[in-house]
């Protein structure tokens, strides 16, 4: 707890680049370790974890399952992916369309109705309570500070949730339009928050815990993906 780990994940080349005749120009020598080859020369950059293009959606899971566990025992937890469009973060955060392999997400829900079934006989907890931001076309965002942290709320749908009612298809639906960077470009954050209250039962005590799941819209600058009129609003937002 308290502690900012930043992970890497190496994407294989696309149907497209492979196609194109592109090479992977990006090596891990190490678990830590990332080399960028450049006109320059070769690159070098130290990360907390790097996996592999070879790497599965479990293997990015075994590393967040304790942190899934540390937003039931009350600790404020959040789960981001960050970087330009095409390099993965939705597939890595929600998997792909036919669900075969689902993501960080997805998987976050269902570990953590694991653990609240496992710990039920010595704790008692409340209904999940989860809300969906995703910032749109001149969407105003009001924020404001909760006990458990901040909460956005905008484009948002607000509920109890129980194992049944988490839809995968329903909860990590994104808004998808073309660009110059990719021909299914997110142009939108995508933001859910899940909030559990806790009762222990030999003593009373009650925690809070939030876990944060947050896949981003790209990180390019808009000059790059081409967007213009109602989509670059909706980048800009």
């Amino acid at each position: 707890p308290g502690k900012i780990r930043v992970f890497c994940r190496i994407r294989p080349l696309s149907k497209s680049e492979i196609g194109r005749g592109s090479r992977i120009v990006v090596d891990c020598p190490d678990d830590y370790t990332v080399t960028v080859e450049s006109s320059r020369g070769l690159k070098e950059f130290q990360f907390d974890k790097v996996f592999n293009s070879s790497c599965t959606q479990e293997d990015i899971f075994e590393d967040t399952i304790r942190l899934i566990q540390s937003a039931v025992d009350g600790y404020n937890v959040c789960i981001f992916a960050y970087g330009q469009t095409g390099s993965g973060k939705t597939f890595t955060m929600i998997g792909d369309k036919e669900l075969k392999n689902p993501g960080v997400i997805p998987r976050a829900f269902q570990r953590m109705f694991h653990i609240i079934e496992e710990n039920k006989m010595k704790f008692d907890f409340k209904p999940l309570r989860f809300f969906i931001c995703k910032s749109g076309r001149q969407q105003k965002w009001e924020r404001r500070f909760s006990e458990c942290g901040l909460w956005l709320k905008g484009n948002c749908r607000s509920s109890v949730a129980t194992k049944t009612s988490i839809s995968h298809e329903k909860v990590v639906s994104h808004h998808f339009i073309c660009s110059k960077m990719n021909s299914e470009s997110s142009r939108s954050h995508l933001i859910i928050g899940v909030t559990v209250e806790s009762t222990n039962h030999t003593n009373g005590s009650v925690t809070y815990g939030k876990l944060s799941l947050v896949d981003l819209a790209g990180s390019e600058r808009a000059a790059k993906t081409g967007a213009k009129d109602e989509q670059l609003k909706e980048e800009n937002s």
